[in-house]
Parts: structure tokens; C-alpha cells; sequence
């Protein structure tokens, strides 16, 4: 396929079949092992690559055809990446933020993050995820963010895939809360609150109803109710989970065994009034609930404490910036719990809250297993970096 022709519309192709690239050379991504390793040279223990580059692009409809929101497989994954990240296998330098003003509340504008992940052991991917985040663009009819993941070959550092990750970001937010929820909520829950009806309620309830499949309840609020009542409808006939709009943040979480907030809001939602003893809080933003939320939990447990402190934006982080919260009182990070180096609930009357920030772990993890799925379906399409380097 000649590429001037899809640039000026004289032919069609469909993204969830690989378009190849006429006189390729030899280089040839092999599903059995995605990195670009070419057969050896003559000399021994040697190994030649291919010096024309290409990658796999993929869409998010091909993401989607990869088996994107199999919510199992996105927990095992993003499960196993923490797990490694707590035995040291997991390299990622910490978040970064573009935005157009100097605090969180500027975000409201538009922000940009850029996370980084390199994960070893088995896995051996590294990547990055580019999202923009514009609250404003509901009203353009578009969604708020937008994202792009890059895969690179750990061993040459070229890139092997790029794909939206828009959908994958959310995907891997819902699996580190099932996570969380699998070692630290009361194991006979009955109801869950939710707060905050927009894209990722979507992910968080899947994941939620994914641990807990019995539930009898997951009471979900949000300022403008058509919204609940519209996403309510579509996870009852999508999964079936039992999803009910509620009126008021005080009828959705009273009685909740599990209680978490997913919203854009800077100032509290959730209070301490709200939640009873065994109780479980779950918090992914900023700063969601008042401090007394957390004063009276056992224990808290982070995706990663360093993360959150970093981001400078979670309740946790600021109380410990105002001296209220020291790092001993962080009693685990996730990857720790998945390890059995430390305890999840341990008695049915204790409060526990559970913040992650998220990392560019998750996304590089999920997105490698949409890559490998891709690769042996035949999903996406190559396109060139080079045929020949110029400059080497």
C-alpha cells in the first residue's frame, strides 16, 4: 500500500487488520517474541537487527478488538506489574505535569501528564503514556482526555507499537481499584457507593462488580443526575451489575461497605459522618474527602506512598504536607499486599482507606498485553519509521 494514497483518501483500509508495507526489508515483528531480534550474525552470541524500523499503530478500535475491557486480564496484569515494582523489578521516574497555571485548580483549564514505566522480570516492556486532560470538552461533545501509549524494544529502544491509550488508561484505573478492593474490603459487601458519574465510574464500577459479583447494591450520585441514571442503565444491561442513581453523596454512601469517590473535585466530598466501622474508602484523585475520613482508618495502603506524595494533590499527600500524616502511617504499598509481605484486612471492624495516583506501571503493563493480543491477531497497521537510517 502505497501511504501517499491513504493520506489523500484514494484507498480504504480497516484498522483492525494489518496493512503491511510493500519492499520491507526482512525486519518482520514475530508474535512468538515482539521485539525486533533478527536472526544471529556470524558471530557467535551476536545478535543482528534489522536496520529498517516499523511499529505497530493501533486505534482504539483495535485496542478494543485485543480484549481491551477484559477486566480479569487487566487485573492480572497490572497485578503482576506491582508486584514486581515491589520486588525492584520496575523502573519509573515519577509523573510529569504540564499545565497552564501553578496549582491543581488550574487544571481545570486543560492539563497534560506524561508517565513512564520500564518493567522487568518476565514482562521486559517499557513505555510511556501521553494524556491530555480538558474537563472543558463535554461541551465540544468530545471526550475530557485523550491519550497515546508508546512501546519501545527494552533491548533497542525502538519503538514496537503506539496506540490510543484513552481507553486503556481508564481500563488499568479499574483494575488497581479491584485490586485494592480484592485485599482490603469487608468481605460480605453489600453495597457500594460510588461518586462521580463520568468515564472512569464506568471502569471502577466493571472492576467492582468484578470482585464482587453478589452485590446487592452499588449506589452511584453525581451532580447532574441524568448522568447517574444514564450510566446506571448502561452498566445494568451492559453486565448486569446492579447499579442504582441516587439523589444525594449521603444516600449513595450511607451503609456502604465500600466508598469511593472518582471525581474532579478539589474539595471534599466524602466525610467522616459517611462511613461506618469495617468500612473501606477509596479515594483516586484529589483531595475528595476531609481528613477525618482517613484519622480514623486502621490502615492506609497506596498504589505507591512516594507516588502520592509527589503528586502533591491526594488528601493523604496533604496531610502529610501539614505534618498530620507521617510515612510510618502508611501501613502498604499494593504491590506489597499482592506479595503477602504485608497483610490486607485483618478484622471486620477496621476502617481502611486506599489512594492510588496511578503510574505509567499500569499503562505500559496493560498496553504490552493489548500489544501481544494484537500481534497474534493480526490487529492494527505497520507503519515505517525508516527503511534505512541516515545517520548511524
Amino acid at each position: 500500500m502505497d501511504f501517499r494514497s491513504i493520506a489523500e483518501g484514494e484507498e480504504s483500509f480497516s484498522m483492525t487488520t494489518v496493512q503491511t508495507m510493500p519492499e520491507r526489508n526482512a525486519a518482520k515483528l514475530a508474535v512468538e517474541d515482539p521485539h525486533f531480534v533478527a536472526p544471529k550474525a556470524a558471530t557467535p552470541g551476536v545478535v543482528k537487527y534489522p536496520r529498517a524500523i516499523e511499529f505497530l499503530y493501533l486505534d482504539q478500535d483495535a485496542v478494543l478488538a485485543a480484549d481491551l475491557l477484559d477486566m480479569p486480564r487487566a487485573m492480572e496484569v497490572v497485578g503482576q506489574a506491582h508486584a514486581l515494582f515491589a520486588q525492584g523489578e520496575v523502573r519509573h521516574p515519577h509523573k510529569v505535569v504540564l499545565r497552564q497555571g501553578d496549582t491543581a485548580e488550574s487544571e481545570a483549564q486543560g492539563r497534560f501528564n506524561a508517565l513512564f514505566a520500564a518493567i522487568g522480570g518476565p514482562v521486559r516492556a517499557m513505555g510511556m503514556k501521553w494524556i491530555g486532560s480538558f474537563p472543558a470538552n463535554r461541551e465540544l461533545g468530545l471526550p475530557r482526555a485523550s491519550a497515546l501509549i508508546i512501546l519501545n524494544c527494552p533491548d533497542t529502544g525502538m519503538p514496537v507499537a503506539v496506540m490510543d491509550g484513552t481507553l486503556i488508561s481508564a481500563m488499568r484505573t479499574g483494575a488497581m481499584t479491584a485490586l485494592g478492593v480484592r485485599y482490603l474490603a469487608p468481605r460480605k459487601t453489600r453495597k457500594i457507593g460510588v461518586v462521580g458519574a463520568g468515564v472512569q465510574s464506568r471502569t471502577q464500577i466493571l472492576g467492582l462488580y468484578t470482585v464482587f459479583p453478589k452485590v446487592e447494591e452499588i449506589a452511584l450520585v453525581n451532580r447532574e443526575i441524568a448522568r447517574a441514571e444514564a450510566l446506571a442503565d448502561e452498566c445494568r444491561q451492559r453486565w448486569g451489575a446492579p447499579v442504582r442513581a441516587v439523589e444525594t453523596v449521603d444516600e449513595a454512601l450511607a451503609d456502604a461497605e465500600v466508598a469511593l469517590t472518582i471525581t474532579t473535585a478539589h474539595e471534599p466530598l466524602m466525610f467522616a459522618r459517611h462511613i461506618k466501622p469495617g468500612a473501606l474508602t477509596v479515594q483516586l484523585a484529589g483531595h475528595e474527602c476531609e481528613f477525618a475520613v482517613i484519622q480514623q482508618c486502621r490502615k492506609i495502603v497506596t498504589d505507591d506512598w512516594d507516588v502520592v506524595k509527589h503528586r502533591g494533590i491526594m488528601t493523604p499527600a496533604l496531610m502529610h504536607q501539614q505534618g498530620l500524616l507521617r510515612d510510618s502511617d502508611i501501613h502498604a504499598n499494593l504491590g506489597e499486599l499482592i506479595l503477602g509481605t504485608k497483610p490486607g484486612r485483618e478484622t471486620d471492624d477496621e476502617r481502611i482507606h486506599y489512594a492510588h495516583m496511578g503510574m505509567g506501571l499500569d499503562d505500559v503493563a496493560l498496553a504490552w498485553a493489548v500489544y501481544q493480543t494484537a500481534c497474534q491477531r493480526h490487529l492494527g497497521i505497520r507503519l515505517p519509521l525508516w527503511r534505512e537510517p541516515l545517520w548511524v
